[in-house]
């Protein structure tokens, strides 16, 4: 089976502060995926270098083929992105945001509104579409975030802590989401709920300090790593 994400001794750094130390893994394509540690592991660092937001210092990584650091733009339309804060403009509209986004990705606009209409009643923010931002709940935001990050249908989505700030039904109509679209997608997913992770996921990898210490199918995934 064809890889997703593949790495070879990838190192990140912070000052003198090693986040990423010389991290070998793969992700099979299509699947969730998903990426565990305790706080400080690496998970976010590896998400944002896969991402084009961060580059690495050392070691080689690939992303749907290609280099993020050589082929960025590439790299960026095919991917959709949630992370620990909304990446929205306060002072815009849901349906400002959204359209922005669907012109930075060169969306049609029969193919934006087909998304909207899709995306926007499953995640429960139609009623809200003409709301400032920063007139929304937690909760709101992070659904309207979520649609930001699948307005443009992307090949790999990756996502961080993605059920944080979630309440209960979100929280299962996201988890029916990305089941219903496992086979057609690649998902990357973080999570401290490895309860959770383990339900929902095919395969695993597990950083401790920046480094591997377990990676494989979801059924050789230990909890006490």
């Amino acid at each position: 089976m064809s890889k997703a994400i593949e790495t070879f001794e990838l190192t990140r750094r912070y000052g003198y502060r090693v986040a990423l130390r010389e991290v070998s893994l793969s992700f099979s394509k299509n699947g969730i995926q998903g990426l565990f540690g305790s706080n400080g592991a690496g998970k976010t660092t590896l998400m944002r270098v896969i991402s084009t937001l961060l580059r690495p210092h050392g070691g080689k990584i690939s992303v749907m083929g290609f280099d993020p650091q050589e082929e960025s733009e590439e790299v960026k339309k095919r991917i959709g992105l949630v992370g620990d804060k909304p990446l929205l403009y306060e002072e815009l509209t849901g349906f400002e945001n959204l359209w922005f986004y669907s012109k930075l990705f060169g969306l049609s606009s029969d193919f934006f509104k087909s998304q909207l209409d899709g995306l926007a009643p499953r995640f429960g923010i139609q009623s809200w579409l003409q709301e400032p931002v920063k007139n929304l709940s937690t909760g709101l935001k992070k659904r309207l975030d979520i649609v930001r990050s699948l307005i443009h249908n992307p090949e790999l989505l990756l996502l961080d802590e993605p059920f944080s700030g979630l309440d209960k039904d979100t929280t299962e109509d996201f988890w029916n989401y990305l089941n219903e679209f496992r086979n057609l997608r690649t998902t990357i997913v973080t999570t401290h709920n490895l309860a959770l992770g383990a339900a929902l996921c095919d395969e695993f990898v597990t950083l401790r300090k920046g480094v591997v210490v377990g990676q494989g199918p979801i059924s050789e995934f230990d909890q006490t790593l």
